[in-house]
């Protein structure tokens, strides 16, 4: 088996796919949230990893977009990972020597008061991954760092220079494992659905109505632009499976002609 990941080695989601994979399966990298869900969409791989919420900046909207677009992805299982932020260099610099900071934009956002306050003239550069930005850096010659894993130092032979810069201790990642094939188990907590509206009054308390009259939790809700018209967006949103009810909840849906569709149990 393949189970794809944002790469290169070093990411959170390397970390995550690591926690994740047996022995026997194998892992393959990829440059972009987009690449690694379009692979599994294309059958290079059979599973794949990719963040798809923080804790502080919100929902990862490359990977949320990507899923509404191939709609025969399913979400398999979720894994939350701690995110502790680290800066490091290819030598030993003291923070007021830094010039460039190289990082995933997520990262950057997550340790916004830290570059504030120790490194305020220094340039950020925003790249694909943490684990991207420390192999940058491994290469260059200049006064730069990046901000990434810990399991970054020795894949990439860095410095650490501070550890643990996050802004906010509690910050943590959802992952998510998703597949094309339908979640077998029978112990769900959760379920995970997309839905769309037609830009009307009460058109979002139509549905809303429902979960309500059927006593379900809903845990989350995220809307995305559809990019069809102004004004027109799918929501995402996440269930709490308690009482049962759901799946009677969703066929009423349906039933009002309204476009729903199940990401997963799990």
């Amino acid at each position: 088996m393949k189970v794809g990941y944002l790469g290169p080695k070093g990411t959170f989601s390397y970390e995550a796919c690591n926690g994740y994979c047996k022995e026997n399966q194998e892992k393959v990298e990829y440059k972009t949230i987009t690449e690694t869900i379009i692979a599994l969409n294309n059958d290079e791989i059979d599973e794949c990893i990719v963040p798809i919420e923080n804790s502080l900046q919100g929902c990862v909207t490359d990977a949320i977009d990507t899923l509404i677009q191939n709609d025969n992805i399913k979400v398999k299982k979720e894994i939350l990972l701690e995110i502790n932020q680290n800066i490091m260099s290819s030598k030993e610099y003291d923070l007021d020597e830094i010039n460039v900071i190289y990082s995933h934009p997520q990262a950057l956002a997550q340790c916004k008061n830290f570059i504030e306050k120790y490194l305020p003239n220094a340039k950020t550069i925003a790249v694909e991954s943490t684990a991207y930005a420390a192999q940058k850096v491994s290469e260059e010659n200049g006064s730069c760092a990046c901000i990434c894993n810990l399991s970054c130092l020795e894949e990439y032979n860095l410095k650490l220079i501070k550890q643990n810069i996050q802004d906010n201790f509690s910050n943590k990642t959802k992952f998510w494992v998703l597949s094309k094939r339908e979640n077998l188990g029978k112990n769900f907590s959760k379920m995970s659905m997309i839905f769309s509206v037609k830009d009307k009054p009460g058109a979002l308390y139509e549905v809303l109505e429902i979960f309500n009259r059927y006593n379900l939790n809903l845990t989350k809700i995220e809307s995305r632009p559809a990019k069809t018209v102004l004004g027109e967006y799918y929501f995402l949103i996440d269930i709490s499976i308690e009482n049962g009810n759901e799946e009677i909840a969703i066929k009423e849906i349906k039933e009002k002609g309204i476009y729903v569709r199940v990401l997963g149990k799990y």
